[in-house]
């Protein structure tokens, strides 16, 4: 990637979530638009999820889709007004699959929502596409500052897991928890550690795990929380 197309896709990322900005998409979309939409185009439009929900790796399915770098990172992990507009975005697509988000002294927490049943008709499956924009979800959410909401969103998939009686199959729930509970510099669809991981995410990683040694100040830890599986390729939507 050129270094002017990757301070364009920094910039786009930035005020693309920039409430004071508001800039489009190569479709002429904003953020407010999107999030917007009926649930019936949630479901049948495929380029909207890699905008509002960007990963660090490149998408296989837009070759156009924004990518996160170091920049954006630190940008969403600093600023309050950024992770605010992304959490708008979790509770949109929530929605959308039958859950909802509120916070309790605990903090966040994703719960079956009233709808549950008919939302959830499309996705509690052995497979869907669906299950492909979930691990984006997680992995994006970690990535960009909200650690907790991926670690709720996370749970609640757990139980509908366990309750729907072989549905869903262990693959996508592997790719989810893979999503939830690996080192940030470890994409989902990698089997293994083979240094690839961008030198950001892992020096992350590492300050975090120094936090988390005894006689570590905590305050010496970056940022505000931690931040392409297919049905037979192991890749994000």
């Amino acid at each position: 990637m050129s270094s002017s197309r990757a301070s364009s896709q920094e910039r786009f990322l930035i005020s693309f979530y920039d409430p004071a900005i508001a800039t489009t998409d190569a479709k002429g979309r904003t953020l407010a638009s999107i999030l917007a939409w009926s649930d019936r185009k949630l479901e049948s439009c495929h380029d909207y999820i890699q905008v509002i929900f960007p990963l660090p790796e490149a998408s296989a399915f837009s070759y156009v889709a924004p990518v996160v770098d170091q920049a954006t990172f630190e940008a969403f992990h600093s600023r309050a007004d950024l992770r605010s507009q992304l959490r708008a975005s979790l509770k949109r697509i929530l929605g959308f699959y039958g859950f909802e988000l509120r916070d309790t002294e605990k903090g966040p927490e994703i719960t079956q929502g009233p709808d549950f049943a008919s939302a959830s008709r499309n996705w509690v499956t052995r497979f869907d596409h669906n299950h492909l924009r979930i691990t984006r979800i997680i992995r994006s959410l970690r990535v960009l500052g909200l650690e907790e909401e991926a670690r709720a969103f996370f749970t609640a998939l757990q139980a509908v897991y366990k309750s729907s009686n072989g549905r869903i199959s262990q693959k996508s729930m592997m790719f989810w928890a893979r999503a939830a509970e690996r080192p940030l510099y470890l994409a989902p669809e990698d089997d293994v550690d083979e240094g690839d991981g961008l030198d950001f995410l892992y020096e992350y990683d590492e300050r975090k795990t120094r936090s988390r040694s005894p006689g570590t100040n905590v305050g010496e830890e970056g940022g505000h929380g931690e931040g392409h599986h297919a049905a037979e390729n192991n890749a994000t939507d």
